[in-house]
Order: C-alpha cells, then structure tokens, then sequence
C-alpha cells in the first residue's frame, strides 16, 4: 500500500485526481462560511479587495466574490483545474507564460490565476495580501508541508490589515489519515500565533464524514479561524 504521507504530497497525486475527476473535496456551492463571515474578511469594508486564494482548484467562490466587484487572485497547480473554473463559469480568459507560472486571466481581468507550483508564487507577482481565504490549501498537507506552507504564505501577507480566513478540520487522525488532515487550534496557533491574532469564529460538526470510522466517532468538526495583525 502506497504511504499517504508520500502520496498526498506528491503534485502528481492531485493531477490524477483532476484527470479522474475524484474531486469530492470540489464545492458546487458558495461555502457557507464565507457566506456568513465574509464581512470578517472584508473587515465590514464595502470598498473592493483584492481576495487571495491559496490552492483555488476551481472554487466557485471566486466567481461569487468576483460578482461582487472584489479582485481575485489565486494559485493552482494542476492546469485543468484553471481551465475548468473559467468554462465552467462562463468567463473569457486569456493564458501568457511567465517565469514560473502559466498566468489565466478574466477578460476584464478581475480574476487571475497562477497555474504552478505555490512555493515560487512570490511578491514579484502581485501585491502584498490583506485578504486570504484559504478552504482546503492548509489541510491539504501533511504536517511536515504545513510548517512550510505557513512560513510561505506569510511572506505574501501585507504587514498591517490582514484579514485572514482559515478553514480547517478538527478530528482524531487515527480514524482517517487524511487529507484533508486534522488542523487543531495548538497547531494553529504554532504556525501563525507569534505574529497574528487567532480567533474561532465558527466551529460545528461536519455532517459529511470522510469515511465510516468517522462516521462512528460522530467527533468530526469544521472549523474557521480569522487570523488578524496583532
């Protein structure tokens, strides 16, 4: 049997995936998290933000926020996942090469999104962040990567006014291996607690179990963390 430590952190794994369309960690809909709470993100400001999504796939969130005059920015390493967004959207788009990225951008160029690997998406490319919603980038990774991915992903934050949405998950790890991986709040607040607020601002028990073992334990939560500067 492959070793799930190996596996999911092998980009090769999610192309396969893409390529087979078992893609069930894919929402059809808005997530209802961002729904309620995106005041939270926009920090109750009605001005148009520039919205960062780490590991986007092919959210319909984007196109919603979009909708709403916000500027959209994301990173995705499997290629068909960005076609897939734009398509299925019904959004005209364009494709240019850069250094280390295939850049696919709205006609009206609200939307870009960054096809490649998120580890070289640097500061070259965009502005600093101030508004992150991150639904499945962070617990996508096994824990070695999280390290890794939180001391990126700072990099991009801009030093005053982050308004950072973090969705994660909340169970006991023997029952699933993962991904998504279970991210509780100790791990959270080692990853990011020395130089932001951490807040849980919704927490309830996620009523899609990943498999039967869950199921059982009824002990799975979802859980959404505003991280903000200090």
């Amino acid at each position: 049997m492959t070793n799930p430590e190996t596996t999911y952190t092998d980009a090769d794994y999610w192309s396969q995936r893409w390529e087979k369309n078992e893609i069930s960690f894919h929402k059809s809909t808005i997530h209802p998290f961002l729904e309620k709470h995106l005041d939270k993100l926009t920090n109750n400001n009605e001005s148009q933000k520039q919205i960062f999504f780490p590991f986007c796939g092919k959210e319909l969130d984007m196109a919603w926020l979009a909708s709403l005059g916000h500027e959209i920015v994301g990173v995705e390493f499997v290629e068909a996942a960005c076609e897939q967004f734009f398509n299925e959207n019904n959004i005209k788009y364009t494709v240019s090469i850069l250094k280390n990225f295939k850049l696919f951008t709205s006609q009206n160029g609200k939307i870009r999104i960054y096809n490649g690997d998120f580890f070289n998406f640097n500061l070259e490319y965009e502005k600093a962040f101030e508004c992150v919603w991150d639904r499945g980038a962070l617990v996508a990774l096994p824990a070695d990567l999280r390290v890794k991915y939180a001391e990126h992903i700072q990099t991009l934050f801009s030093g005053q006014n982050l308004r950072y949405l973090l969705d994660t998950y909340d169970y006991d790890q023997e029952l699933y291996p993962g991904p998504p991986h279970s991210v509780r709040m100790d791990e959270v607040k080692k990853l990011y607690g020395l130089k932001y607020k951490i807040e849980v601002i919704e927490s309830q028990i996620h009523n899609r179990p990943f498999n039967e073992r869950l199921k059982e334990s009824n002990n799975l939560y979802e859980k959404l963390y505003l991280l903000s500067n200090i």
